[in-house]
């Protein structure tokens, strides 16, 4: 009687084992999850998020500090960029005006570079890179895109010193010619006054008209120099303290104070008066 159920318990463990097995084999089998399954999955990522959200806090927070040091840096490259496109725009106006030389392309001029200026003499003279070996003479007239600056006085072979219109060392005084409608009203520049920064032409008849305004220009008279290139224009005019003579200020076109770049009217002896015709 023993051996009997000794036997049938070994029955019954194989046929639970054989249930067993087809049990998992359907499981596999199936693409719907059991509910141990289902609650074994459910557990596992719920854990996964309770993980992963500081962790995704945390990496967010380090990404946007990130992100905002590359924001500022790039918006300070843009900046940059702002600055120096605005900065070659302004080069680039200036060089057209430079290319547009009409008063003194007839006269072949001679491009040259400011190298030296004393600040002690910075409104009297300045030197620039061209002499003797570029053709380069004594009292030939300098200018900017917007005007007379000045003219030589001593040229060397590489270099040359220039004698600003603003001086007030120089002996000679240049003549001018204010254009008042279609008179010409001649007159020389007396001085430089360096708080309002204008020219001052002094001694002019009562009797000729001027206005605030008038175009101021060389007259090619005595000091050598090609007539009308443009100086500036006439800012006031009023009468000197005995009322005798009109006294007229000017702006001059140029910024005398800032002088980078320069040109050298080269000019020719076709152009010069038959008794000037000599060397400049």
């Amino acid at each position: 009687m023993l051996k009997f159920f000794k036997n049938n318990k070994l029955i019954v463990v194989l046929c639970a084992i054989i249930v067993f097995i087809a049990l998992i084999g359907l499981s596999i089998r199936s693409q719907s999850q059991s509910p141990p399954e289902q609650y074994v999955g459910d557990s596992v990522s719920f854990g996964q998020r309770v993980m992963s959200y500081p962790v995704n806090f945390v990496t967010g927070a380090i990404g946007n500090i990130f992100n905002m040091g590359e924001s500022k840096e790039t918006k300070n490259k843009v900046k940059q960029l702002e600055a120096k496109n605005q900065r070659l725009e302004a080069e680039n106006k200036k060089y057209k005006k430079e290319l547009d030389m009409k008063d003194i392309s007839k006269y072949d001029p001679i491009s040259t570079t400011v190298i030296a200026r004393n600040p002690d003499q910075w409104m009297n003279t300045i030197v620039i890179d061209k002499g003797s070996k570029a053709g380069i003479k004594n009292n030939m007239a300098v200018m900017t895109s917007e005007g007379l600056i000045g003219r030589t006085t001593k040229v060397n072979q590489f270099s040359s010193q220039v004698d600003l219109i603003s001086t007030n060392t120089r002996a000679g005084k240049l003549s001018v010619n204010i254009q008042h409608k279609s008179k010409n009203v001649f007159g020389l520049i007396d001085h430089y006054d360096a708080k309002n920064e204008e020219l001052v032409i002094s001694d002019i008849n009562n009797k000729d008209s001027i206005s605030k305004g008038d175009k101021v220009v060389t007259s090619g008279l005595a000091d050598q120099l090609p007539s009308s290139l443009y100086i500036g224009e006439v800012t006031s005019v009023e009468n000197d303290q005995y009322g005798l003579a009109k006294e007229v200020r000017v702006k001059t076109g140029a910024d005398l104070s800032d002088l980078n770049h320069v040109y050298v009217a080269k000019r020719d002896a076709a152009s010069l008066p038959k008794d000037e015709s000599g060397d400049n």
